[in-house]
């Protein structure tokens, strides 16, 4: 059984984001099970993978926010910023932190994944689906992207 587990109730109904949130989920679930194995190694490039898989998704997130023209597109980019230096501070202290102390590091990334789809994505998933459907042209690449919603 993984460690997280994607439930219905993180679903944005944009397929692309949904997509790189479930790759976040199996992003975390990788870096469990490279803290399970209790090597340094798998567990730095695990950590490495979720920081370059949030990253790309943030990239993508305010590219979509901004064609929106999204009205909370700068805190949402100031708290991207935040999440990233987080991240890499965890990285960081995984280096020569014990056994104990990445479990709880990874305790605290699970939640955060989760939360952060929940309360910061699925925010502003309404607007997008109304832009998509009243102010997008129709031939615009961006629906081909994000899929019919």
């Amino acid at each position: 059984m993984p460690y997280l587990a994607w439930s219905d109730d993180l679903d944005t109904r944009i397929p692309e984001l949904d997509a790189q949130h479930r790759g976040m989920v199996d992003h975390i679930n990788r870096l469990q099970a490279a803290a399970a194995s209790g090597q340094s190694e798998p567990l730095l490039a695990a950590m490495d993978g979720l920081i370059e898989c949030l990253r790309q998704h943030f990239v993508f997130e305010e590219k979509v926010l901004k064609m929106i023209d999204f009205s909370g597109l700068e805190d949402h980019t100031q708290t991207h910023e935040a999440i990233l230096e987080r991240l890499r501070e965890y990285r960081t202290r995984m280096e020569t932190a014990s056994s104990a102390e990445v479990e709880e590091l990874i305790d605290t990334l699970g939640p955060w994944v989760v939360d952060h789809i929940r309360h910061d994505d699925l925010d502003f998933g309404p607007t997008v689906r109304e832009w998509l459907r009243d102010a997008a042209p129709p031939d615009d690449p961006f629906k081909q992207l994000v899929g019919d919603t």
